[in-house]
């Protein structure tokens, strides 16, 4: 496996309270979110509604007339949140706006049908005052805070101002103002609490966000110093740390061996086929290098058509067997692939313990010159 320290990600900008950011965080998971909890509320709060038409429609006359078309309309909204995820944003919003209305008009409509100011007040409970509370949570699903932060706003302000002039029209209503009033400073409260909820989920998302940015860009850095914009292998300064970390560590127990091999004729492959098909050449090599090799060895490239292998583990004997192996599927491999066939000379050598990568490189370059010298196309050895 490379070895090789990721450079520090670069500075991250601090994050303000109105960052935008932390909406399009809040945006960017909004949907499936969304889609999940209001499925699950779907499921468990239509069989209710149902319920409470067949118990209360026939002397209730306002669930026996609003209650039936609520139930289609929910059953519609359940669909396109399951079959139109894309439209279920903006759906739902509607229907958040539409269903506050329709709960305002039905608390208005309580206050003033009851027989007194005390019934009134008292149908308003649970359903009335829990089906709003649910609502300005709603909004934290399907607005981004500052938007959602209006929505509970606004539906503070128009249950205290509806709530006050209904109670205001029957008699006795005014001794419940005090309560109604104590149910807005209650709803504020919630919709205050749920707003800083938002804003701390918001802004961990964006710090998670910016440590991903942070990580990708640590990763895009390390690969510009560490490897081969060609071929993707490790270039030269990814080999000289390899080749320094396996130096402290070699021992008769744990070999190193390392393979240096150079393309024959490489540039009469440029000079008739041309650069591109050169380049592609080269990556062709780098592939076959990299599935020859076990996944713990390091396939580099060093110079134009120069590639070494470091191979933590393994023998003289067993490098002089990969080498060879090399030397012989290259040309078939290089040819199915570009057309042109091509070999390549090798050099094996065993690293010494704290030798420094450059006498081992220099080293092991010789061996591959003599092969080269020798008639190319061979495997140039050295057991020391």
């Amino acid at each position: 496996m490379e070895r090789g320290r990721n450079p520090g990600p670069g500075p991250v900008s601090v994050v303000g309270p109105s960052d935008p950011r932390l909406d399009a965080i809040h945006q960017e998971n909004l949907t499936d979110l969304l889609r999940k909890v209001l499925v699950i509320g779907l499921l468990l709060g239509l069989p209710t509604i149902v319920a409470v038409i067949v118990v209360a429609g026939p002397t209730d006359p306002l669930v026996g007339r609003v209650y039936p078309p609520l139930v289609v309309y929910l059953a519609v909204y359940a669909w396109v949140l399951l079959r139109r995820p894309s439209h279920a944003v903006a759906f739902s919003r509607v229907t958040l706006t539409l269903i506050q209305a329709v709960w305002v008009v039905v608390m208005v409509y309580r206050l003033r049908s009851a027989q007194d100011a005390a019934a009134g007040w008292a149908s308003l409970f649970p359903t009335t005052f829990m089906g709003l509370i649910i609502f300005v949570l709603v909004g934290y699903l399907v607005y981004d805070t500052r938007r959602a932060l209006v929505n509970a706003a606004g539906v503070v302000a128009v249950v205290t101002v509806a709530g006050a002039v209904a109670l205001l029209s029957v008699a006795g209503g005014d001794a419940y103002l005090v309560d109604l009033l104590r149910y807005a400073v209650y709803l504020c409260f919630v919709a205050l609490l749920l707003h800083v909820l938002a804003r701390a989920k918001a802004r961990l998302g964006l710090a998670l966000a910016v440590a991903q940015q942070a990580t990708a860009e640590a990763h895009e850095m390390r690969d510009m110093a560490y490897l081969d914009a060609l071929t993707g292998v490790a270039n030269r300064r990814r080999l000289v740390e390899e080749l320094t970390f396996q130096a402290q560590h070699v021992s008769p127990e744990h070999p190193v061996a390392v393979l240096y091999f150079d393309l024959d004729h490489f540039k009469q492959v440029n000079d008739e086929h041309g650069h591109a098909v050169g380049d592609h050449v080269l990556t062709t090599v780098a592939e076959v290098a990299s599935r020859v090799v076990r996944q713990g060895d390091l396939v580099a490239r060093v110079g134009g058509e120069e590639f070494v292998i470091v191979a933590p583990g393994t023998s003289h004997e067993r490098a002089v067997q990969v080498a060879e192996r090399l030397r012989a599927v290259l040309p078939d491999e290089v040819g199915l692939a570009v057309g042109t066939r091509i070999t390549a000379s090798f050099g094996v050598v065993a690293l010494h313990p704290a030798e420094p990568a450059v006498a081992v490189l220099t080293r092991v370059d010789a061996l591959m010159y003599h092969a080269k010298v020798g008639g190319r196309d061979r495997v140039t050895t050295s057991p020391v």
